[in-house]
């Protein structure tokens, strides 16, 4: 072999030892061995990005701080990825690639719940412990013995915005929109159900292409209904383009949405029509609590933005995995089977409330009523 080729060689074998060891973060397809690996099927693409987006940046705040501690049990924990896209095919192949590596401890996600659906089979059939923090459908509740809901479901929610639509408005007749999906038929009809309970007539209910941009006709034809209230049962990708829309066509009426309003990303879309907007959350960022504002400090310090309801949810999800996994490692071995049973017991205090799960593996929990002011979330008085 000619000396030119000799380095030549050597060249390409360090370009590969270079690459192979940028592989063993938490973005590498298998994980580290060694480590107790999770993995995460979110849309961390796409429309819904902004709450896979938060949600991984929330675990993984806390890994790293669990891992700074020591681990569990001296084992260091690694996430891995699956982008599903707002995808339902995509986060079953998520679902299944994980389902399929024995080394996978438990999976989260996603935050869809038309996505989840077509995950909670495949984790069920492979015994694999998987938990969420959104994906508020009650088709989820009970769907498996490994699924564990660290959300409000749709019914819940439904009720609180009936709720505050009819008792803290006032309302009398209220228009809905929602998204012809999982999501969004399943919490209009408990929206729609506590406000016939409460005397508040439905005038209108209609459904949108969650895709859908302009809303104009929709909300034209709701301005000419003269009603006192407008909710949306949709996210801030589709609800902060209806608020805005909304106040441009001169509607004044308050506009109440659900948990999928409460992101940054609802500001920033619905820009300063987002003012007075009223929606539901676990946490707010304002909340004068010590813990909370520790976390928050942690959060802006590392992203350089404030956390959402996705990120303490998603940081509390992982210090409940971690205290699974702990349980497990204290009955003798962390498996799969051992995570599950200990996550069956969660009782933890976190930054959101204290976690507990129903034998239906939902977490039974007050939400907050959230609103904007001068631009920032703070609490609806």
């Amino acid at each position: 072999m000619s000396k030119y080729m000799k380095l030549l060689s050597l060249v390409v074998v360090l370009i590969f030892l270079v690459a192979a060891a940028g592989c063993g973060g938490s973005s590498s397809t298998s994980g580290s061995k060694g480590n107790l690996v999770i993995a995460m099927v979110n849309p961390l693409s796409g429309d819904s990005a902004t709450y896979g987006v938060s949600h991984k940046n929330g675990m993984e705040l806390a890994r790293e701080e669990i891992n700074k501690a020591g681990g569990i049990k001296g084992q260091q924990i690694e996430i891995l990825f699956h982008d599903d896209a707002g995808d339902p095919k995509q986060a079953a192949a998520g679902a299944q690639k994980f389902a399929d590596q024995k080394n996978v401890m438990a999976i989260v996600g996603s935050c869809l719940s038309s996505n989840t659906l077509a995950m909670v089979p495949i984790t069920d059939k492979a015994k694999l412990p998987h938990s969420v923090v959104s994906s508020s459908t009650p088709k989820l509740s009970g769907m498996s013995k490994y699924f564990f809901r660290m959300a409000v479901q749709d019914a819940q929610v439904g009720i609180l915005m009936g709720d505050l639509i009819a008792q803290k408005l006032g309302a009398k007749k209220v228009a809905i929109l929602y998204p012809n999906n999982d999501y969004g038929k399943g919490l209009t009809a408990a929206i729609e159900e506590t406000l016939k309970k409460h005397g508040v007539t439905v005038v209108s209910n209609q459904a949108y292409l969650a895709t859908d941009k302009d809303y104009s006709a929709l909300l034209t034809g709701i301005k000419a209904q003269g009603v006192d209230a407008l909710a949306v049962a949709g996210t801030y990708t589709d609800g902060g383009l209806i608020t805005k829309q909304a106040r441009e066509l001169g509607l004044t009426i308050p506009i109440v949405g659900g948990t999928g309003f409460y992101s940054p990303k609802f500001v920033e879309i619905a820009g300063k029509a987002a003012e007075g907007a009223i929606f539901l959350g676990a946490f707010v960022a304002s909340n004068p609590d010590p813990a909370v504002q520790n976390f928050v400090k942690k959060y802006k310090e590392k992203y350089n933005m404030e956390p959402d309801t996705f990120a303490a949810l998603g940081y509390d999800q992982m210090y409940v995995l971690a205290e699974a996994m702990k349980k497990a490692a204290e009955k003798g071995a962390i498996t799969r089977e051992n995570i599950r049973d200990a996550m069956a017991q969660t009782n933890y205090k976190g930054i959101t409330g204290t976690v507990t799960f129903n034998d239906q593996g939902d977490w039974v929990r007050p939400y907050l009523y959230i609103t904007v002011k001068d631009g920032k979330f703070v609490l609806y008085q």
